[in-house]
């Protein structure tokens, strides 16, 4: 499906959906909560608002799964469709946009507006982040999203993920971690949505959204 976009007063609907940032400079205007734990900020992103000034959406679609034991349990109640596709080629992009400054944004697709707060953030202890996730589309709760983060420091440092994908406690909302930061430093966490789902196709529910996260 091709995207959709929308006029400036539904990107104002979407609680300034592009009021984080990329990493392309660690100047420039501030962003965010600074009493969010972790957050760094930095310059706005805007990688979902069109050359009109409106906000550029991409409708979500069937989640086309080739592990169908991956999917959840409670799939009548989700807000997208899944389909069986075993042995299918999963297809997953090997992109998965800039890491952005601030404890919200839109994720790298435009389909989802995330953001998330933290339990106190220290050197080897359990961390725990709030995400939420709404569809860009319909401003609905992204549930059944079974979050899961993807965090290093550098190239040779990470932290090892939790086993199983993050508890949803309220709708689009979840739980996700506990999540070790094994040194100081600018982190990057980045959350995955739909992870099941094959990344192939435009409109596939399968999307990621990265933050910079500061370890004391």
């Amino acid at each position: 499906m091709s995207k959709v976009i929308f006029a400036a007063f539904v990107a104002a609907l979407a609680g300034a959906g592009c009021s984080s940032s990329n990493n392309s400079s660690d100047g420039g205007g501030t962003t965010g909560s600074d009493t969010t734990p972790g957050v760094v900020i930095g310059p706005p992103d805007h990688h979902c608002v069109s050359a009109d000034g409106g906000l550029t959406v991409q409708t979500i679609g069937v989640c086309n799964v080739a592990d169908p034991s991956l999917e959840p349990s409670n799939t009548a109640s989700c807000s997208v469709s899944f389909n069986d596709s075993s042995g299918a080629d999963g297809g997953a992009s090997t992109d998965s946009g800039d890491t952005m400054y601030g404890a919200a944004g839109d994720d790298d697709d435009c389909k989802y507006y995330i953001s998330w707060t933290a339990t106190p953030i220290q050197e080897n202890t359990d961390t725990f982040f709030f995400v939420t996730a709404t569809r860009l589309a319909d401003m609905k709760p992204a549930t059944c999203a079974g979050i899961r983060p993807d965090v290093s420091l550098n190239i040779n440092t990470g932290a090892v993920p939790p086993p199983n994908p993050s508890t949803e406690i309220a709708p689009g909302v979840y739980k996700v971690g506990p999540i070790k930061f094994v040194a100081p430093g600018k982190w990057t966490v980045r959350f995955h949505l739909f992870e099941e789902c094959s990344d192939s196709e435009d409109d596939s529910p399968h999307g990621h959204a990265a933050f910079f996260v500061q370890v004391p």
